[in-house]
């Protein structure tokens, strides 16, 4: 099989070397595992089996984003498969090292758009990344003091460009109407400079200045969010997490979660071990990339009928 690993669709940036090297590292693997790989370091697309970006296209531009639209519209027009590497959705539990693990998935980055190769259940993977973590999942939590609503980006692609402003005055609206319990508003780490409009339009409800997210969840009675990964370290962590966008199938805490806020107060508690073994498939130590362990792992579960050139 070819597989093309794009190093040019990553912006030149010195704090972009870790994705680099990481896609490096994929490429070795790829070869490792006895596979043909071409390193792309300039704006051209090429003929390959398998199309390897990090990162997803979106709302921004930039000759980075474009090149990763380049690939994916030359991929699909083949009938070919791009492969996404994406956050780790379980970095909250190690913070300082976030990278530890990394996402990957076929096509799309949304649960409903993307293949993340859980066709075929490894039941030593999860059990593998939990050990790495020295985590347990905590059993569903029946009391907490309060509610914490997690934004996201203000008018990312991921809330399907809506104001996050917006969303947050009509989501508090709705939790008042159905509990009393105080709130606490997380902003997103790369949306810090909406903090002060949601302070002043919000001054009775507390808004974090946590930097780690699990000294928020530790007094947590439920989490809020549009569709975004706190969810995720909310189940983990036992709390009954809440979505609010309109195709809840999006989270990628999908089927664990909450969608309507009239039941804040009594959330659905469901059965968590199918949804830890199937997060797990698509999630890979950095370190296991080199080795071709990830790899080989991936390629055997492309879908039937991958095309190869």
């Amino acid at each position: 099989m070819h597989v093309a690993v794009y190093l040019a669709a990553v912006p030149a940036k010195a704090k972009n070397k870790f994705k680099r090297d990481m896609l490096m590292a994929f490429g070795q693997g790829v070869k490792a595992a006895g596979d043909r790989v071409t390193f792309v370091d300039s704006m051209v697309t090429v003929e390959a089996d398998l199309a390897v970006i990090q990162g997803w296209v979106g709302m921004k531009s930039g000759p980075h984003l474009a090149l990763r639209q380049q690939v994916i519209d030359r991929q699909r027009s083949a009938g070919r498969h791009v492969m996404v590497i994406d956050s780790n959705l379980y970095g909250f539990l190690a913070p300082e090292d976030f990278n530890r693990y990394l996402r990957y998935s076929l096509d799309g980055i949304f649960p409903t758009t993307g293949y993340y190769f859980d066709n075929k259940i490894d039941h030593s993977v999860w059990p593998a990344i939990a050990a790495s973590y020295q985590f347990s999942p905590r059993p569903w939590r029946e009391r907490g003091k309060r509610i914490l609503i997690c934004l996201q980006r203000s008018g990312g692609w991921s809330m399907d460009g809506q104001d996050v402003l917006a969303w947050l005055g009509s989501t508090v609206q709705q939790i008042k109407k159905h509990s009393d319990k105080p709130m606490v508003i997380r902003g997103h780490p790369g949306s810090q400079n909406i903090l002060p409009q949601v302070i002043a339009q919000h001054p009775d409800i507390r808004v974090s200045s946590e930097s780690d997210l699990r000294r928020d969840l530790e007094s947590a009675w439920a989490t809020v969010t549009y569709n975004s990964s706190p969810g995720v370290a909310s189940v983990l962590w036992g709390i009954p997490a809440f979505v609010t966008d309109p195709c809840p199938q999006r989270s990628q805490a999908w089927p664990t979660v909450n969608t309507d806020l009239s039941k804040i107060m009594t959330p659905e508690m469901p059965d968590r071990e199918e949804f830890y073994h199937r997060l797990a498939q698509c999630h890979w130590n950095t370190a296991e990339l080199p080795t071709g362990q990830a790899w080989r792992f991936l390629k055997d579960r492309l879908p039937v009928g991958h095309r190869t050139v």
